[in-house]
Order: structure tokens, then C-alpha cells, then sequence
């Protein structure tokens, strides 16, 4: 298939009257997975109870099968959630922690989950300690040798995201697994910005816990996310939500628990009470639909093309860039020297067209920059005389 920009544009039901730069935030769903996933949606509705109670299962295993492959990881230790703030949710309220014990993670995380942290840290009296990063990055040292410093005997887990969200930098993860497996350190990633981003081998990874999102960079319908556990951890797990799935091991519903699989992690998760399963179905989809189009290429167009807008915008605007290039991917963020961050995201967006996320970090104005495979270099061009614009 044709990847180039303007072919892939048809493919997407992206507004043409935008500039649209913000794909890192809920994604866009091509139009052949859209109608994939309205096609599973009309199934549910012809017939809901087959659907509900017998089809669906069926469908979600080969939809994990394939996701598997994807990530390289077996199929049986993946289950789906709508998004990756309900899947970190469930981690947390499992973990084995006591009082005074650290989990270590960054000042870079997303903002839901760092709610949901230090709300149970402050409930159960641990410390959930941000290690300190400044920006901008030098290299993999300086960031590690930075991060780890905040470490201490009592560190028992690690939650740090594989890119993160608001700086669009991919962190050097592979580096942190093998310090914190020589620590005895657990670790859970967030990894909502890395399926379809970037490559990603769980196997090879070897996390405790792993996140990720499917409606960002893979392009699947919005409320696909995906939570992987290491197999040997799955029988301490606890679903936050118990449906019927849950509770063979008490006499009181050993009966009455419905075992869709073999695997007792897959029946405490798939069933979550009723809800629309048609976005979980159509991952299949959206992974033919990448590679039908050659995604590898596409994701390499848009680091090059995202490499040499922060390049041009730094020239602009005379302010250091917050991470080497090695750091990015599809995405970046960029400080610029505007001191209402609100006022610029409405004035690109008002006065220019441009969907972009703009936000304040340490005392700066700052906006980040996402590209996918609809967008093309005049798109980064509209973006950037109207930066011009606005400095004059």
C-alpha cells in the first residue's frame, strides 16, 4: 500500500480544516478499523446474548493472540482495559508494600496515575518518591545516574513510564531493568505511548508489569489498553473489580464462577460487567492495517520530520532542547518563550487552525508536537510560521 502522507490523510477521519499535531493524546482510528469495529458493534447488537456471553470470548482470544505476537509475549498473560489509568489502578491496589517502604518513579509521570499513587501511598503510609530529573537530558548517565539516586534499601517497586506523556522523551527502560533486577526491585511500566510508537519485545523487556495503550499509536478505536503481568505474579493479583469471573477459590461461589478460559487471570479480568467489548475485538485490525501501510517507514518519517521541527524551533526561539534526538520518537516537546502556556493553545487553535497541547513545566510555557503517518511536512510548516507569528 501506498504510505505517503497524502493517501494515508483519506484513510483517517481527522478534521481537514486542522493542522491536526496531537495524535500522542487519543489517537485517530483509520477508517478500515473504524468500520471493522462498527461491524463487531452491529454483531453485539443482532444478537446480544450470544454475543455477550458466548462469541465474545471467543473473538477476544484471537484478538489477544494477535496483540501477543505484537508485544512478543503469550497471549494468556495480557488481558484488555478501556485505557491505562483503570490497568495501573488495578496494580496498585495489589501491591505487597508496608509502612515506610519507597516506591520510586519520576517528576515526569502522567498526572492520573501520580494521583493514584499518592493517594494510596498517603493511605497506606509508604513513600511514593519522585525522583528529580532535570532537563534538559544530557545522555542515558546522566538521566540514570539521577534517577537512582533516590533509591534506598526500603525501594521495593518501580513506576516509571516507558515514554513519557508530557515531554514525548522514550526513557532508557532497558538500562532501569537491569539495575532494578539487580536490586530485587519490582517493576511496573507504563507503557500507554509505546504500542505501535516503537518496537517493544515484553519478553525480552522481562517486566513485572506492563501497561499499554492501543488507541494512541497502534490506531485502534478509543478504550483499548492492555495489561500484562509476569505469569509467576498473576495468582497474587486481585481484580478491583469482581464479577463473575472471580471467586472459584471460596466455596461460597466455587459453583457459580464462570471459567470462560483455563486461566484464572484471563476469567477475573475479561468480564467486567456489561460493557462494549467491539474495541477490544478489532486490535487485529489495526495491526493488519500498519502493516498493510509499512508502518516502520511511516515512524521513521515522522522522527525525521519531528527531529527537524524541534531544529527549527529552537533557532526561533534561543532555547536549549530538553533531550538529545536519541530520545525521540513521534513525538517532542519544546519550551517556548510565552508566559501563558492557555493563551498560546487558544491562539493556535483559534487564530491558526492547530491542535496541539500546550502546558507549563517548572515555571515554562511549553507545547508538544505528535505526528503520525496523515501528517506531512507542510503540516509542520503551518505550525511553525505561525510560532514565528506569534514572537513577533
Amino acid at each position: 500500500m501506498n504510505n505517503n502522507p497524502k493517501i494515508l490523510k483519506t484513510q483517517f477521519q481527522i478534521n481537514p480544516d486542522i493542522t491536526f499535531l496531537n495524535h500522542g493524546s487519543y489517537g485517530a482510528c483509520p477508517l478500515p478499523v473504524f468500520e471493522d469495529y462498527q461491524k463487531w458493534q452491529e454483531l453485539m447488537e443482532r444478537d446480544p446474548v450470544k454475543f455477550m456471553t458466548k462469541d465474545v470470548y471467543k473473538h477476544l482470544k484471537i484478538s489477544r493472540n494477535e496483540l501477543s505476537k505484537f508485544v512478543n509475549c503469550d497471549k494468556d498473560d495480557i488481558v484488555y482495559f478501556p485505557n491505562p489509568t483503570h490497568a495501573v489502578a488495578n496494580i496498585i491496589s495489589n501491591i505487597s508494600i508496608n509502612p515506610g517502604d519507597q516506591v520510586l518513579t519520576t517528576n515526569l509521570e502522567y498526572g492520573s496515575c501520580d494521583r493514584m499513587w499518592f493517594f494510596h501511598a498517603n493511605q497506606n503510609q509508604y513513600e511514593y518518591k519522585q525522583s528529580e530529573i532535570k532537563l534538559p537530558i544530557e545522555d542515558d548517565d546522566s538521566f540514570l545516574d539521577n534517577f537512582w539516586k533516590y533509591s534506598n534499601s526500603n525501594t521495593k517497586y518501580i513506576f516509571i513510564s516507558h515514554i513519557t506523556s508530557g515531554t514525548g522523551m522514550i526513557l532508557p527502560i532497558e538500562k532501569i531493568m537491569i539495575e532494578a533486577k539487580k536490586r530485587g526491585i519490582r517493576t511496573i511500566i507504563d507503557g500507554a505511548h509505546v504500542p505501535g510508537h516503537i518496537d517493544l519485545d515484553i519478553k525480552k523487556l522481562d517486566p513485572d508489569y506492563y501497561v499499554g495503550a492501543c488507541h494512541k499509536w497502534l490506531c485502534s478505536p478509543k478504550g483499548v489498553s492492555f495489561l500484562y503481568i509476569k505469569r509467576e505474579l498473576q495468582d497474587e493479583i486481585q481484580p478491583y473489580l469482581k464479577s463473575w469471573g472471580w471467586g472459584e477459590e471460596f466455596p461460597e461461589f466455587k459453583n457459580s464462577t464462570e471459567k470462560k478460559t483455563n486461566s484464572r487471570f484471563q476469567n477475573i479480568f475479561q468480564w467486567q460487567g456489561t460493557r462494549d467489548m467491539s474495541a477490544f475485538i478489532c486490535v487485529p485490525a489495526a495491526i493488519e492495517f500498519q502493516r498493510l501501510y509499512k508502518w516502520t517507514e511511516i515512524r521513521d518519517r515522522c522522527n525525521k520530520m519531528i527531529i527537524d521541527a524541534r531544529n527549527r524551533i529552537t533557532e526561533i526561539t534561543k532555547i536549549p532542547k530538553i533531550c538529545p534526538d536519541e530520545y525521540l520518537g513521534q513525538m517532542t516537546t519544546i519550551i517556548f518563550p510565552l508566559n501563558d502556556h492557555i493563551k498560546l493553545k487558544e491562539t493556535l487553535y483559534n487564530d491558526y487552525n492547530i491542535e496541539i497541547p500546550t502546558y507549563t513545566k517548572d515555571g515554562y510555557t511549553a507545547f508538544r508536537i505528535s505526528l503520525q503517518g496523515y501528517n506531512n511536512q507542510k503540516d509542520v510548516d503551518i505550525l511553525i510560521d505561525a510560532l514565528s507569528n506569534i514572537l513577533k
